[in-house]
């Protein structure tokens, strides 16, 4: 299941901006291409995080839906699941604007939270999954099981 692999980035960006505090709640955003069950990566979680200073934290997830913009046509559009086309004229000449994202988003500690960071440009940091994964998505051919993680 992909989501241990995910659960391993998660958990290694947390355990950074801890800085050795005990750690009670992480929020994440999951766009829907991660194809993440929900209860597969909280439990994901607790397992990578057993015995760290993370091990009793709650996890909560927001779902991300997708959005993505029509070469063709240029609206955007938001989507649930592939195929990755457009709603409104159905080209699929598009760009993906969101739904692809796994952002750790806040960290509570024992001191208070710690809200996710942005980069020198202003996007959020993110845990990265290959390419060729998301790519799979959006082919619908990704496998389940195979381990994907943090590039």
């Amino acid at each position: 299941m992909h989501e241990m692999a995910l659960a391993e980035g998660v958990l290694a960006v947390v355990l950074d901006a801890a800085e050795g505090e005990a750690v009670r709640r992480v929020r994440l955003s999951v766009g829907v291409l991660q194809a993440v069950v929900p209860e597969s990566l909280r439990f994901s979680f607790q397992l990578a995080a057993e015995n760290t200073i993370a091990a009793d934290a709650v996890v909560e997830l927001t779902e991300v839906l997708g959005r993505l913009r029509c070469h063709a046509c240029d609206r955007e559009s938001e989507f649930a699941a592939p195929p990755l086309s457009c709603r409104h004229c159905g080209a699929s000449d598009v760009e993906l604007l969101a739904g692809d994202e796994l952002l750790v988003d806040a960290v509570e500690l024992a001191s208070g939270w710690r809200y996710r960071p942005e980069a020198d440009d202003g996007d959020p940091v993110a845990v990265a999954v290959p390419a060729s994964h998301l790519a799979e998505h959006a082919r619908g051919t990704a496998e389940p099981d195979r381990p994907v993680g943090p590039a």
